[in-house]
């Protein structure tokens, strides 16, 4: 009991260091803020915008080069939010890997910290867009420099410790700054962060068929997708019909695009852990079937003109992605080898882009890792594809910790755990950031 209690002793106190920053904030302290950030170095405008969150919120644009190794490139503008909690907090850096979509709202570590939060758009995204059709600035290199570059100029207003985070692709994104930049934050969480091994990492696989959901579930989702399979035609058709009606545009017949549509049906239905006894029986109806499958996982996932679909430019460049199972499926589909194995090129990935894979991105994380001493906290949950194709325990020493929670998919956070657990992991942050 004793011993109780001292633990919750440390964990309040700790709180206590870590916002005792956080009094109530003086208006002029936020007039002098805007001040100053509009004064720093490749800032081109500052805009104040409302918010129900924090004490105030700021939309930026830094001027970036668009190749920080070749300046004379040209230059662009990227998006970022400062929100404040208040300029003597903890701070949060938010890497997005995409556009910074859901920026406003406090993150899980924002809110725990009573921290402020630094949103950092990724570029060639959303507002942050660069006129390039060979994405050939799209790069980790160029990427982990921007974000120098922005955390390196807000130090100057914002002095206390920084903790990196991002979800998935964004998980990805400060992983991979952590290794360019060590000494830049304090702290990396990274949640649910993929670190594939090659184009198509093939640990994915194994693990459909192995550990992602019970025997009996996975017997269930086998037995669907054959079902949805033997039933191409109609679905096929149904599908194009989807796309055209949303002005989606596939680069790969429906009828051949079906066979690689329902094997990454499993993934997206683990990833956003679906409940599988609401899954439909094989003698369900056509419209029963396909309208359950296109709820979890639309004709959008293969739009070659949708903005997300940056990404699998990116993935097929140098971030890799997964390779899909097909084990139980093969007697039903229709795709051949060439199309199964390098399914981006003939889905996703534009013409226009070269047939060449960089594994140094990977090779520098992973020899980071392996070597440093910077604190990391790694979040995944345990029936999330992605899971299986990020950081593994090769990785956990005494200042890199990884936690799985079980049954739970792509978006699990720390407040997904049992309370032990979350407890387990806040006096570790607590400790590392007082």
């Amino acid at each position: 009991m004793r011993k109780k209690f001292i633990q919750y002793l440390f964990v309040f106190l700790s709180i206590a260091v870590i916002v005792s920053g956080c009094h109530k904030p003086d208006p002029d302290v936020f007039v002098e803020f805007e001040y100053q950030l509009s004064k720093l170095p490749h800032v081109v405008s500052v805009t104040r915008e409302e918010s129900h969150d924090f004490a105030a919120r700021y939309k930026v644009f830094f001027e970036q080069p668009i190749d920080h190794d070749h300046p004379g490139a040209g230059k662009f503008n990227q998006l970022v939010y400062v929100c404040l909690a208040h300029p003597d907090s903890l701070n949060v850096l938010i890497t997005e890997g995409y556009s910074a979509f859901d920026a406003k709202a406090p993150a899980e570590l924002t809110s725990m910290f009573n921290a402020n939060q630094i949103v950092v758009e990724h570029r060639y995204y959303g507002e942050s867009t660069i006129d390039d059709p060979s994405f050939k600035y799209n790069n980790a290199d160029n990427s982990c420099d921007d974000l120098h570059e922005i955390v390196t100029a807000l130090k100057k207003l914002l002095s206390r410790k920084w903790v990196s985070t991002g979800v998935s692709k964004s998980g990805l994104t400060c992983n991979m700054y952590r290794a360019w930049y060590p000494n830049d934050v304090d702290v990396t969480v990274p949640y649910s962060s993929p670190l594939c091994n090659a184009r198509y990492d093939t640990r994915l696989p194994k693990a459909l068929e192995e550990s992602i959901g019970t025997p009996e579930d996975r017997a269930k989702m086998t037995a669907f997708q054959r079902e949805a399979l033997t039933r191409r035609d109609v679905m096929a058709a149904k599908f194009d019909a989807a796309a055209k009606a949303q002005n989606i545009t596939f680069k790969l017949p429906a009828r051949q695009l079906w066979d690689l549509h329902m094997m990454d049906f499993q993934v997206a239905f683990w990833a956003y852990s679906y409940d599988i006894n609401e899954m439909p029986d094989i003698t369900a109806t056509d419209d029963e079937i396909f309208n359950y499958i296109i709820n979890i996982d639309g004709p959008d996932a293969w739009d070659m003109n949708y903005d997300v679909n940056k990404y699998y430019t990116e993935a097929y460049l140098e971030l890799g992605h997964y390779l899909n199972s097909k084990k139980d499926l093969e007697d039903l589909l229709i795709i051949s080898d060439d199309v199964y194995n390098d399914f981006l090129k003939y889905t996703l990935v534009p013409d226009n882009i070269q047939n060449t894979f960089s594994t140094s991105m990977r090779q520098k994380v992973d020899n980071f890792l392996r070597n440093t001493d910077a604190k990391y906290i790694f979040i995944y949950g345990g029936w999330d594809p992605w899971c299986y194709v990020g950081i593994g325990e090769e990785y956990v020493h005494d200042n890199i910790y990884r936690y799985v929670n079980p049954g739970t998919g792509h978006r699990t956070k720390i407040s997904s755990f049992a309370p032990c657990t979350q407890q387990e992991i806040r006096n570790k942050l607590y400790e590392w950031l007082r």
